[in-house]
């Protein structure tokens, strides 16, 4: 079986004739779906042609984080409510006005009737799906507890999405302050300073403050060498991101020296031991072996620090040494999370322990994230303040200078 595309004609509660086309399961679905829209079916045929095919390319990801977590927890509900899993799928699916999420859905609700697991199903879309989801869903169906792991998942993703997005908002004002001040500066140099000199040049005698004799030739250079800057920064930026992206040590560098940076790299160390902390606690607890839920982890991170210290944790394992090792020899990790984690390893129940580091983290995450907004706030205004007042003060210089020469 595979999905069909049907071109119909119907009438809305107006009388108007409204032409399209339909990805679905059958007929069935795709009359209950016009119906549901408040359409009466004329005409339903059949439609495969090459823009119907050409339509289901799609390049990037269909789900989006928070449409995987609404989904989970819309899936959840149907479950828990006795609703099999194909037609909870296709209850989903008729729901979705984006034809993107909902072939997406009726393909799942179609490979589960070909004989899939929900988790091979799902595991056909690693785009949408994450490993760790996959998994967890498999342990899901072998309990038969799949809908409270699938609302245990939902509730998983909306607290990382959720600490993701107060990180962003933590770092996104003061880079938007900052470019903007950069952008004011810029200005200031390139088209009104050169106006002052104009102005000087005028009167005889006239002595330019040094401030402001600083920034007249800063200017005259940029206006004298802005192909060649342009060109420089250019050439800079592109041999950077080259170096980050296929030069190991390159990358691990910049990382490391981030992470050493007073504020984001406590914001970058609190993100990724949240997101170690939460993966580990939520599969050791439902069974998952140690080292396979590791190496789901280290495909879950994006920095090479932390990457490097999942892969050294399941050497450490595979070799017999202790899996508290790397945590402890880490400089980029908290000593209480290393302590947890070698307490929870002496003990025998690393599986508690990382729930209980999931749950410490979770709750102070917002107060430190409100504790660095409050100590980057006063600073980035005195850097703002301070850029501003002085390229001001090189302005008001020479007036003040001019009036006492009159």
């Amino acid at each position: 079986m595979k999905l069909r595309n049907y071109k119909y004609i119907a009438e809305n509660q107006k009388g108007k004739i409204v032409k399209g086309h339909f990805e679905t399961i059958n007929k069935y679905t795709c009359t209950k779906y016009l119906e549901s829209k408040n359409l009466k079916v004329k005409k339903l045929t059949e439609s495969n042609n090459i823009f119907t095919k050409l339509n289901q390319i799609v390049v990037s990801a269909v789900l989006k984080k928070r449409q995987l977590i609404f989904f989970l927890k819309q899936l959840s509900a149907l479950l828990k409510a006795g609703i099999t899993i194909t037609s909870a799928l296709e209850v989903l699916a008729l729901q979705q006005d984006n034809k993107y999420l909902r072939r997406l859905f009726f393909t799942l609700n179609l490979d589960i009737g070909n004989g899939l697991t929900f988790s091979q199903a799902l595991g056909k879309h690693p785009k949408e799906f994450p490993k760790m989801l996959i998994q967890m869903v498999e342990i899901g169906e072998i309990s038969g507890n799949l809908h409270e792991t699938i609302l245990k998942m939902a509730d998983y993703y909306d607290k990382q999405a959720k600490i993701s997005s107060s990180i962003k908002s933590t770092v996104r004002m003061p880079i938007m302050y900052l470019g903007l001040t950069i952008v004011v500066a810029v200005g200031l140099v390139l088209f009104v300073f050169p106006s002052i000199t104009d102005l000087f040049v005028s009167i005889d005698g006239a002595e330019l403050p040094g401030i402001t004799a600083f920034f007249l030739n800063a200017s005259d250079f940029m206006a004298n060498n802005i192909i060649i800057i342009l060109v420089v920064t250019i050439v800079g930026a592109a041999g950077i991101y080259f170096l980050y992206n296929y030069v190991p040590k390159v990358k691990y560098f910049f990382s490391a020296a981030l992470l050493k940076t007073p504020i984001f790299g406590q914001l970058i160390q609190m993100y990724n031991q949240i997101l170690i902390a939460n993966s580990l606690s939520q599969m050791l607890s439902s069974g998952i072996n140690t080292l396979y839920a590791l190496q789901t982890i280290r495909e879950l991170l994006s920095n090479v620090v932390y990457i490097e210290l999942i892969e050294n944790t399941i050497r450490n394992i595979t070799d017999g040494s202790p899996f508290s090792k790397s945590f402890l020899e880490s400089d980029y990790i908290d000593p209480i999370m290393a302590r947890m984690v070698a307490t929870g390893e002496n003990t025998g129940d690393i599986p508690s322990l990382m729930n209980g580091l999931s749950e410490y983290y979770n709750d102070m995450s917002e107060l430190r994230i409100e504790k660095i907004k409050n100590t980057l706030q006063p600073v980035l205004l005195i850097i703002v303040y301070t850029i501003i007042g002085v390229m001001l003060l090189a302005i008001m210089l020479p007036m003040l200078s001019l009036g006492s020469q009159i």
